[in-house]
């Protein structure tokens, strides 16, 4: 398995807007592209902090380039309400202990 993780810097007052197209993004990946699903979390810092799954490093590099129209639309969204995207981590999985759970929109 193959996992990455992201931090978003959003602009101020942009926060929901970013969460609805991050959101979007998510969905879309996890219905059309086999992604396993994401988390978005809120650090103590302020930024939003996104954890993805996938099966390979490959699928998800075959991903990253995908142009359908709605997913662009999102992923632009998503852009415009932030300030800063950084990619923290690339990980590949050496042991999992972590409860599965079933992507069903949201906590």
């Amino acid at each position: 398995m193959f996992c990455i993780i992201y931090k978003f810097t959003v602009k101020p007052g942009d926060e929901d807007l970013f969460r609805q197209s991050w959101s979007a993004v998510t969905q879309w990946f996890y219905q059309h592209a086999g992604s396993l699903g994401s988390r978005l979390h809120y650090s103590s810092t302020g930024e939003f902090i996104a954890y993805a799954q996938w099966q390979t490093r490959a699928q998800w590099e075959q991903q990253t380039a995908r142009a359908d129209a709605e997913l662009q639309r999102h992923r632009q969204v998503m852009r415009e309400a932030c300030s800063e995207i950084e990619v923290l981590y690339e990980l590949d999985v050496v042991d999992d202990w972590l409860r599965g759970a079933a992507c069903e929109g949201g906590a």
